[in-house]
């Protein structure tokens, strides 16, 4: 009850601050009232709250960019500890004297349940 409360401030808190945003960024002269801000500049390329379309697109590709690559990396990651675990697997099976067949992939956990066999056996 204890976190509900505290991810409830704090999602109350962003909520007001990002109604805050939108209140300065709509109008900085409707704004006044509420918060005191100064206009620096009504360029929007020197603005950081407005945004062009080139500037939209540009943002666009980027965060496509940075998910691909981050989707791209776990992929790889995943793959990488999936072979390592099947490589431990069948070392601790060959370590218990149970020789695997080629392609084939024990759990360890149920080593202890198969019949042993050694190379000596096999020939």
């Amino acid at each position: 009850m204890r976190r509900l409360i505290i991810f409830l401030i704090i999602l109350v808190i962003l909520i007001i601050g990002g109604g805050l945003t939108a209140l300065i960024a709509s109008s900085a002269n409707g704004a006044a009232d509420l918060l005191p801000v100064l206009t620096i500049t009504a360029d929007p390329n020197a603005s950081a709250t407005i945004m062009q379309t080139w500037k939209a697109e540009q943002l666009f590709l980027l965060i496509g960019l940075i998910v691909t690559s981050l989707v791209g990396m776990a992929i790889v990651a995943a793959v990488v500890i999936w072979l390592l675990d099947r490589s431990m697997q069948n070392t601790g099976l060959k370590e218990a004297g149970i020789i695997p067949k080629a392609g084939t992939t024990i759990d360890v956990r149920n080593a202890d349940k198969l019949p042993a066999s050694t190379p000596d056996a096999a020939r």
